[in-house]
């Protein structure tokens, strides 16, 4: 209950926000991550990302590029995922985004005996794809007045090409993106 009414303190305070809601040009972001493997199975993880905001057309707009270990339970697997998406924001913290994606899987008992190296994407029996991805989020106001604390949230589809491997890859992240705000 108490989680509930602080998502609900924190959704208000940001509905009051300026015009935009991040007021940082360069940010860090980590969180948590989960989703859908195709209609096989869920996936679970956590994220980072780096970025940079400027204006384009009139409106806010960021580069993002953002890397995700996950775990896939059918086929039992290890993921990375790499996107880099250019994002549009629409109104305050409201965006729309589009990029590239990179994935690399192994199966469970092959990460087991090469995790170091499954995880850097060079293990013996990865599998790599490469494809697009659409996202959408919210970025609300930050949490402190003088310092670019701010939470985020972002649904990413990624439709990823290899022949007879599940797609597409979804993921909801929810996470903290810390930056230096302008004066």
């Amino acid at each position: 209950m108490k989680s509930i009414l602080f998502f609900l303190l924190l959704l208000g305070y940001s509905a009051s926000a300026q015009d935009y809601n991040n007021t940082s040009k360069v940010y860090v972001e980590a969180g948590i991550t989960g989703g859908t493997y195709s209609n096989t199975g869920y996936n679970v993880g956590v994220f980072g990302g780096l970025g940079f905001f400027f204006n384009t057309f009139g409106k806010q707009s960021a580069i993002d590029i953002r890397a995700k270990e996950l775990y896939i339970s059918n086929p039992e697997r290890e993921s990375g995922a790499i996107t880099i998406s250019y994002r549009f924001y629409v109104s305050k913290g409201f965006y729309l985004g589009a990029g590239f994606a990179h994935n690399h899987e192994v199966n469970m008992d092959d990460f087991l005996k090469e995790p170091v190296r499954s995880i850097m994407g060079n293990g013996d029996a990865i599998i790599h794809r490469t494809g697009v991805v659409g996202e959408f989020g919210y970025d609300f106001k930050s949490i402190f007045k003088n310092f670019g604390l701010y939470p985020t949230t972002n649904v990413s589809v990624a439709y990823l090409t290899l022949d007879n491997e599940p797609n597409p890859l979804i993921n909801l992240s929810i996470g903290v993106r810390i930056g230096v705000k302008k004066q």
